[in-house]
C-alpha cells in the first residue's frame, strides 16, 4: 500500500473512536463535552501521529491501516503506563 493513502486511512481510523463516543453521548441525550483548545490540540496530535504510525506499520490493505489508526491511542497509553524504568547502577 502506498504511504499517502495509508496515512489517510490510519488518520480516519484514529478519528473513528471519537466519532463513536460523541454519537453515543448524543443518542443517550447527554450534552456534548466542552472541547477546550488543549483537548483539541492533543487530539489533533494523536490523529496525525496515528497516520504516520500507520505508514510505518506498512499495512497491506486499507482495513489494516484503519485498524492501526484505531489502535494507536490504546498502544500509546499502554506504553506510557508500562514505561520501562531507567537502569540503576
Amino acid at each position: 500500500m502506498n504511504p499517502q493513502p495509508c496515512f489517510w486511512w490510519g488518520l480516519f481510523g484514529s478519528v473513528l473512536p471519537e466519532i463513536v463516543r460523541l454519537y453515543k453521548l448524543v443518542t443517550a441525550g447527554q450534552n456534548l463535552p466542552d472541547i477546550s483548545w488543549p483537548y483539541f490540540l492533543i487530539s489533533v496530535i494523536f490523529i496525525v501521529a496515528a497516520g504516520f504510525f500507520a505508514v510505518a506499520w506498512k499495512p497491506e490493505s486499507p482495513f489494516k491501516a484503519i485498524w492501526v489508526g484505531v489502535s494507536f491511542p490504546v498502544l500509546v497509553s499502554a506504553m506510557i503506563q508500562a514505561a520501562p524504568s531507567l537502569p540503576t547502577k
